[in-house]
């Protein structure tokens, strides 16, 4: 009797610690939305206690334009003309910050190589670069990349060399016992070791260069998204204006559950590397 009650006592607790366990995983989830919804409110009856919307809409006149506006071609064609440059910058500054933090923060010659470079363009405002990228390829595409790309590319290098610096000596030194060549030690321990860094780099890297998206949309040539902008704002349509602010947020809220997505799988690979390892 005793026994089943112990058993029966067991599964309750069970039970609980598993409704708990559920409850908690769902916790910051609520505190989210709960926090996005409380926002919201508050944009919504600000906006609606203006005397007039002709410099604050209420959240649902926003949602309401932005609606409209995905609804005709002038919006995507605005959005493809932005859409391009930044996706080649963007992936050349993947490409190139985690090759480049790879190296900085394995080699320390090349760390010193290139330290002058890298501190010089982390420390310059991008945005100051927009003039001399004018002069040297023009107001047309190549222009457009290279100013996403430099403003990407410096937090992916930074944090990638950061996540190879941080790598366990141990494993690198035992690896280097057993006549492991560059390549293999890079292939089965620095970068599965690194994957944090990197990954950090990436969504600090992805944010920056929606940023330089919007940077060469309003300075260098007003062609797709940073031309709505203007025009809105120039006309004094607030409802579109900020449809067209809230449609690139989401843009850049939809890269950055891409680039978690990503994280998740590298995790996955990094347990599968160390577990062959």
């Amino acid at each position: 009797m005793v026994t089943d009650q112990a058993a029966g006592a067991t599964d309750v607790e069970l039970t609980l610690a598993a409704r708990g366990g559920s409850s908690s995983r769902w916790t910051p989830w609520l505190f989210r939305i709960g926090s996005v919804g409380l926002v919201l409110l508050i944009w919504e009856l600000y906006g609606r206690a203006q005397d007039t919307t002709l410099f604050f809409v209420p959240f649902t006149s926003v949602v309401t334009a932005l609606w409209e506006l995905v609804q005709t071609t002038e919006f995507w064609d605005a959005f493809r003309q932005t859409f391009i440059p930044f996706i080649w910058g963007w992936l050349l500054s993947l490409v190139v910050g985690i090759f480049l933090g790879l190296l900085i923060g394995r080699f320390p010659a090349f760390d010193a190589l290139t330290k002058p470079y890298v501190t010089f363009l982390n420390a310059l405002p991008i945005s100051t670069l927009v003039p001399i990228a004018v002069i040297l390829f023009g107001i047309g595409y190549p222009s457009r990349i290279l100013i996403v790309f430099l403003f990407g590319v410096i937090e992916v290098t930074l944090n990638t060399a950061a996540g190879v610096r941080y790598v366990n000596r141990d494993l690198v030194e035992m690896g280097e016992s057993f006549n492991g060549t560059q390549w293999r030690l890079f292939r089965k321990v620095i970068l599965p070791a690194s994957v944090p860094g990197i990954m950090a780099g990436v969504r600090i890297g992805t944010g920056r260069a929606v940023v330089g998206m919007v940077v060469v949309e309003i300075l260098l040539v007003a062609v797709g998204m940073g031309r709505l902008i203007l025009r809105y704002r120039g006309r004094f349509q607030s409802a579109e204006l900020y449809a067209v602010v809230l449609a690139l947020i989401l843009f850049g809220i939809l890269l950055q559950v891409l680039a978690r997505r990503i994280e998740l799988r590298a995790s996955r690979w990094k347990s599968e590397m160390e577990q062959v390892a």
